[in-house]
């Protein structure tokens, strides 16, 4: 029996941490489902998000042997990222000896352009190495502070850190913004889906009520999430409408500004936040409440998204995401970015509805969640990206 090839994740948040967003979990589905195939490293973090105190369970600056779910083994670095140089990076490398390099995520120094640096220029420049922006590439997402960002991609471009690079994009909308920046041939280029958490198999029924809607809002607190964008559109709303947030905060100074606009809401506009959660307890959250509003500038996936269409709840989206035409599948809404006044007309709207006709979309959600996972051929797509 041939021995497994190893893959070397590189992020800078991993299992067990779960605060940083959908490519941490993108990254345990994934080596949970291709564990079998491959023996799977991973250089990351040693912290949480907004954390200052290192993970549980981890030793910093070595390698550990993790287990997923009790059973899926990683060798994972957890670095305490007070110098991860390129000499590092080139050492830690060599020592996981990878048949294949997986980096996730763009817009890091530590995290991208270091090691991008070591496999172009040192020893393990022939290793094949795989690029997952995970939507950072995406149009909507370089707009949040363009200038620093098209500095930096302009860095890349100059010194051809980029060449002979495979991208992995979970999404067709991906690919645009990859071409806007690098040019790459179609060998060059692989489609994969995300893997998410599995569907609810039976839908918790909500008792909506005609003239009132309960919103959620579920994900990392950012500029690019536009939370604050929810809020002011909540503002020009005459309809009874309470938001729940979840969510860590990731900005501070956004986020102040987000609660200055929670206290200049009218009376008859409720928003609180309720603290962070963990993943596996996002189809609980969405179940307390009518739908999930994510007016997002760019997301390549979004396991927000589909974590509520799999709890059965429609989701109000931007057209920024790769779940578009919700309403012709009676999932959800997709709505304009820049138009507050537009926003809280549909919004109203949507308080109007009685329940009769909000479970059709909420069985619509489900729907589009169960019939997006039977499309999907996982592992052979996974193989054929490793290889």
């Amino acid at each position: 029996m041939n021995p497994k090839k190893k893959i070397l994740i590189i992020y800078e948040f991993f299992y067990p941490a779960y605060k940083a967003g959908g490519v941490v979990q993108s990254l345990r589905n994934m080596v949970s489902l291709m564990h079998e195939d491959y023996d799977f490293y991973c250089i990351t973090g040693g912290y949480d998000l907004n954390e200052a105190l290192p993970l549980e369970g981890i030793e910093l600056n070595c390698w550990n042997d993790m287990f997923i779910n009790g059973e899926v083994k990683v060798k994972v670095w957890y670095d305490d990222k007070m110098n991860l140089s390129p000499i590092k990076w080139r050492k830690l490398i060599l020592e996981a000896a990878p048949d294949c390099i997986y980096i996730n995520g763009f817009m890091h120094i530590a995290f991208l352009l270091n090691p991008l640096w070591v496999i172009q220029f040192t020893i393990v420049k022939n290793i094949k190495t795989i690029i997952a922006p995970r939507g950072m590439l995406q149009e909507g997402a370089v707009a949040v502070k363009s200038q620093k960002k098209k500095w930096y991609l302009k860095l890349i471009q100059l010194v051809g850190l980029a060449k002979n690079i495979h991208w992995h994009i979970t999404s067709p909308e991906e690919e645009a913004g990859i071409r806007k920046y690098f040019k790459l041939t179609p060998n060059q280029l692989s489609l994969v889906a995300n893997i998410p958490q599995k569907p609810v198999d039976q839908i918790i029924p909500i008792a909506k009520e005609k003239g009132s809607l309960q919103l959620v809002y579920a994900s990392i607190i950012t500029t690019k999430k536009n939370l604050l964008y929810v809020l002011e559109s909540l503002g020009n709303c005459t309809a009874n409408i309470q938001l729940s947030i979840y969510g860590v905060i990731k900005e501070e100074a956004y986020w102040k500004e987000c609660e200055q606009a929670i206290n200049k809401l009218p009376n008859h506009i409720q928003a609180n936040y309720k603290g962070s959660f963990k993943p596996d307890q996002m189809h609980t959250i969405v179940t307390y409440h009518d739908a999930m509003i994510l007016m997002s500038s760019g997301e390549n996936f979004s396991h927000a998204i589909f974590e509520c269409l799999g709890a059965g709840r429609p989701i109000i989206s931007s057209d920024y995401t790769s779940w578009n035409n919700l309403t012709q599948k009676y999932a959800g809404w997709n709505l304009p970015l820049n138009q507050p006044a537009t926003i809280a007309k549909q919004l109203d709207a949507l308080a109007l509805m009685d329940n009769t006709e909000w479970q059709h979309y909420c069985v619509g959600a489900h729907t589009l969640a169960l019939e997006y996972l039977a499309s999907q051929q996982y592992v052979d797509n996974y193989k054929n990206l490793f290889g």
